[in-house]
């Protein structure tokens, strides 16, 4: 037996060392990393600790005091383990209770192997049972160490609920591994509190489970790269356990295999039982969780006991709730090479979409992304174009284009190629990998991905459109920046014409002179801001609010008009009123009304411009006594962009004014009558004094 526990020992410890120490030394480290290490190592403590303690009698004491402070670290690296493990949100996805246990852990570990080893256990006889019975501090330390492995198998087995397809191939070796380590463990614990005693015979079934676990674990992370998998977890899969089935079924084999290995002597019976009772829940899992099991199952049960191979209402329901659910453009795509990968049992998928400039496709999902730079031939795309089919490269029917295109089919790993059309337009394919099942596709998959093609191509094209609404906007909203900009233009250019008219009769007057190299000055002061604003496009999206008197405001825009008595202007203020704003703004809108006066009344005409104050809000009065306009214009019209009366107007003053007026909270009417005149108010709030 000491051969045995040698042998077995020694190469349960040297493979966990060894996966240990190869996915601590990888390039990219992970909490559930570093987690594995902790496990895998103190694992291998435990395994060589005991079985020294067994090879070495004489130093029990020493080596189960290391056993016992490494199988607290061991249950401990497990939970976190199983919380953490191939998990996007580890921390967020498990229980709150889970997290209370693995947050408690210092205190358990550190409050245990404080003790003496002489509170755990007490052996009159190991040298010849080899059993170390169990004090209330040893019984109380495995009930926490089987409390802990029970936690961490629960959520080991929601993580493999939770995954599918390519996910649960690529891990669930691993969790296997683990599982089986953990299973192990809480075999071992449950036997030592049930009889109250540590069975040290039971080591080299210990030792056989944990080699086989070691094995199953570094074919997962070398072979299938399970530790670069991420699953989001969902929380109503956390306590859905089908334990209770997988211990039946182990307990009814276990008692079967137990009976007829009883004749074969108890010690030896109770090893071989024992052992063959982990192989074979081992195998059951291994069967159970298998992906390609599992298709093949599934086109078993639909073409003998039902009438249609998918349950397409199913299919349909979860393929539109998952793709309606993404926001993004490459969330979408993402999503529905995933939704065709699942729906047929495929081991990958990508999608290709045609470029909008120059008509080639291109893959927009997964890895291929990166690596497939070059896509299909125009010949490939004609077939697909012409014959609406679903390609498959088994398929006799289109041996001779897979033939003319093997370069590339091989590349892709292509083994279906859908397409996706909108009307009679080829907008993209979908690339499907061979199928886990290896069974051969018929009508009933073709309608399938046909059904979910025009879904998928639906949704495409709502995404696109929304892409360019969104686009559109931001043009819009560029074109109605630029023609505030044209009409601050306008509105400088007119100035000049006014100074120009008015010095045909006053340029001899040196007043008028001042007065017009003033305004020249302002109005080019004002084209080079309004220069400024064009070079660094959008123009300023907030108010430079501050305290300003209206008055001031108007006599500062009249003062830039230089209007020198044509058309005649009244100007009458109650004193003082003052208002929280963007002068400069303001000052605009005051100008903008002003102008419209003056085309509205001609040189001959007169203005008034009153400012007061009533009701919590102050008010500037502009008033002429021009054409007016009528009610339709001004319910329909008026401030509605690029609609105007002028001849030469850009219909854009009105809808600027209102605009600004709106951002200071306030309010721009109109009052008209037809061939009387027109009067605009701005009411703005007062300031608070």
């Amino acid at each position: 037996m000491e051969t045995v526990i040698v042998i077995l020992s020694t190469l349960a410890v040297l493979s966990l060392i060894l996966i240990a120490f190869v996915v601590l030394f990888r390039k990219y480290h992970r909490i559930s990393h570093i987690a594995f290490f902790l496990s895998a190592l103190s694992t291998a403590v435990v395994i060589g600790g005991d079985s020294l303690c067994v090879l070495r009698p004489e130093s029990l004491v020493t080596w189960k005091r290391i056993v016992f402070i490494a199988e607290a670290v061991m249950v401990t690296s497990w939970l976190l383990f199983s919380m953490s493990f191939a998990r996007v949100d580890y921390w967020g996805a498990v229980s709150k209770f889970s997290r209370a246990l693995l947050l408690a852990s210092p205190l358990f570990i550190y409050f245990f192997t404080a003790k003496p080893v002489e509170d755990f256990f007490y052996s009159p006889e190991f040298d010849i049972e080899k059993t170390l019975f169990l004090e209330n501090t040893g019984y109380i330390f495995n009930l926490l160490l089987l409390f802990y492995s029970i936690v961490s198998i629960i959520n080991l087995e929601a993580t493999l609920r939770s995954s599918s397809g390519i996910g649960k191939w690529q891990i669930k070796y691993t969790i296997m591994g683990a599982g089986s380590i953990i299973a192990m463990n809480i075999f071992y614990y449950s036997y030592a509190l049930l009889y109250r005693s540590l069975n040290m015979e039971l080591l080299p079934v210990r030792e056989g489970v944990i080699l086989v676990s070691a094995l199953l674990i570094g074919l997962s992370i070398f072979k299938h790269k399970a530790l670069h998998v991420e699953i989001a977890i969902s929380r109503k899969i956390l306590f859905r356990s089908v334990s209770i089935f997988v211990v039946g079924f182990y307990l009814l084999g276990l008692g079967i295999v137990g009976e007829g290995m009883r004749y074969m002597g108890p010690q030896v019976g109770k090893n071989i039982t024992t052992f063959l009772g982990f192989a074979g829940a081992i195998l059951i899992m291994t069967a159970l969780l298998s992906e390609q099991l599992r298709r093949k199952a599934l086109v078993f049960i639909s073409k003998n006991f039902y009438s249609s191979k998918y349950d397409y209402r199913e299919q349909w329901l979860r393929f539109t709730q998952r793709i309606s659910l993404k926001h993004t453009s490459e969330e979408l795509l993402e999503s529905i090479a995933g939704e065709f990968k699942e729906a047929i049992g495929s081991r990958g998928a990508s999608v290709w979409l045609k470029e909008k400039d120059n008509g080639e496709y291109h893959c927009v999902t997964g890895p291929e992304n990166d690596v497939i730079k070059e896509g299909p031939d125009k010949g490939l795309i004609e077939f697909l174009q012409s014959k609406k089919w679903i390609l498959n490269v088994d398929d006799n029917k289109c041996k001779e284009i897979v033939e003319i295109h093997k370069s590339f089919l091989e590349n892709t790993e292509t083994s279906l190629i859908v397409p996706l059309f909108h009307i009679e337009d080829l907008i993209g394919f979908v690339i499907l990998k061979e199928g886990l099942s290896g069974d051969e596709y018929n009508y009933e998959d073709y309608d399938l991905l046909k059904t979910l093609a025009k879904q998928a191509t639906s949704a495409i094209m709502n995404s696109k459109l929304s892409v360019e609404l969104t686009e559109a906007k931001e043009m819009e909203a560029v074109g109605r920046l630029s023609s505030f900009i044209i009409h601050d233009l306008k509105n400088a250019v007119s100035m000049l014409s006014l100074i120009a008219h008015n010095a045909e009769e006053h340029i001899d007057n040196p007043d008028f002179q001042r007065d017009a190299m003033r305004a020249v000055s302002n109005t080019s002061e004002k084209i080079k801001g309004i220069i400024e604003r064009l070079k660094n496009l959008p123009a300023k999206t907030s108010l430079e609010l501050e305290y300003s008197d209206l008055g001031a405001c108007v006599r500062s825009a009249v003062s830039q008009l230089n209007m020198n008595g044509d058309p005649k202007l009244s100007f009458t203020e109650a004193g003082p009123v003052y208002t929280k704003i963007d002068r400069e703004e303001i000052i605009k809108v005051i100008i903008n009304l002003i102008m419209n006066a003056i085309d509205a009344a001609g040189t001959r005409g007169a203005i008034k411009i009153n400012i007061g104050a009533g009701n919590s809000m102050a008010f500037i009065k502009v008033t002429d006594n021009g054409c007016g306009m009528s009610p339709d214009f001004i319910e329909k019209r008026l401030f509605k962009p690029f609609q105007t009366t002028k001849k030469k107007g850009l219909g854009i003053g009105l809808y600027q004014c209102k605009t600004i007026i709106d951002a200071h909270s306030g309010k721009l009417t109109v009052d008209s009558v037809e061939g009387r005149g027109t009067s605009f108010a701005v009411f703005l709030p007062l300031a608070a004094e």
